[in-house]
């Protein structure tokens, strides 16, 4: 039988009574905790199994003054085992059929841990939100207009980081008030303070959409004629094609005016590979002659593209 096994769980930070708990049950199980790792492995060693109690606190004050903090914890019996983000790890054994130990000897400490919690862990959270996830998405999703991709690209990924963000804080927060509420009872203040977190993160959540949605959409106007089609766009983020049967001789004109973005321009015969193909054109006329009949795409791409394409066939 193997003496070690790894096991993973996941407690988010409200939820550390949990934690506490399931490494007391494992214990009584014969496996002893040895060691806790990113992004939440849990090392155990086979032992005899024991009634033992698992506690652990966030202390940073503790943790810079290291030999006091665990000195008085020695004191009364609790074994130090490590540090881990943040929170620092005891043990201490009892008594079969006694009731298992607290760290803590009343609810208001078990508050002052978690507020602690939440200026060390939360806090941060908030301002890598605020000072560089939220100005990274703006200036990016605002730079994606001028049609680079890699702006496109970081535009997603900061919306996706954003929206991310948010979610946490929102479960973060609910799970923080019924914490709340099972040490001190059920409050309108803290109710209240809940849906006004809630109320918030969630217009964050819809302003950081609709931003995104107005920034990227693509506003233009296409017209047809019998000899082509005229595009006029104020922010080109798509594609748009039309076909056309064009015969041996025929000539097709591309005439580009345009302010911002990039432009891309296509003229492809059914299933075969573009006569024309090409990107970061200037404004001006590109002409392409026909050299075989058939059916043709005309396509114009845009990303950012303020301007006008026309395609003309002669």
């Amino acid at each position: 039988m193997k003496n070690n096994k790894t096991v993973y769980k996941y407690f988010s930070i409200p939820k550390y009574r949990k934690e506490e708990e399931y490494l007391s049950s494992m214990h009584e199980q014969g496996w002893r905790l040895t060691k806790v790792s990113f992004p939440g492995f849990y090392h155990f060693e086979k032992c005899e199994p024991e009634n033992v109690s698992y506690r652990l606190d966030y202390n940073q004050e503790g943790i810079r003054n290291k030999d006091e903090y665990v000195k008085m914890f020695a004191d009364c019996g609790w074994e130090y085992l490590f540090d881990f983000v943040g929170y620092s790890y005891f043990r201490k054994a009892g008594m079969d059929g006694e009731e298992k130990e607290e760290i803590f000897c009343d609810d208001e400490s078990r508050l002052e841990m978690m507020r602690r919690v939440f200026k060390g862990r939360i806090l941060p959270l908030i301002s890598l939100f605020v000072l560089v996830i939220i100005p990274q998405l703006l200036l990016n999703t605002s730079r994606s207009a001028t049609g680079s991709p890699f702006y496109g690209v970081f535009s997603i990924f900061f919306l996706c980081a954003a929206l991310i963000y948010l979610i946490l804080f929102m479960v973060t927060a609910v799970q923080f008030y019924s914490y709340e509420k099972m040490v001190k009872g059920d409050s309108a203040s803290s109710g209240l303070k809940l849906a006004a977190v809630i109320t918030l993160l969630v217009l964050m959540s819809a302003g950081v959409v609709t931003f995104y949605v107005l920034n990227t959409r693509s506003v233009y106007e296409v017209k047809d004629s019998s000899s082509g089609y005229v595009l006029t766009a104020e922010r080109l983020n798509t594609s748009v094609a039309r076909e056309y049967e064009l015969k041996k001789g025929d000539k097709v004109d591309f005439i580009i005016s345009y302010s911002g973005g990039y432009v891309r321009l296509s003229l492809a015969e059914e299933g075969k590979e573009p006569v024309f193909f090409g990107d970061s054109f200037q404004s001006g006329s590109y002409t392409v002659e026909i050299m075989n009949d058939g059916r043709y795409k005309a396509e114009v791409s845009g990303s950012g593209l303020c301007g006008s394409v026309e395609c003309v066939i002669k």
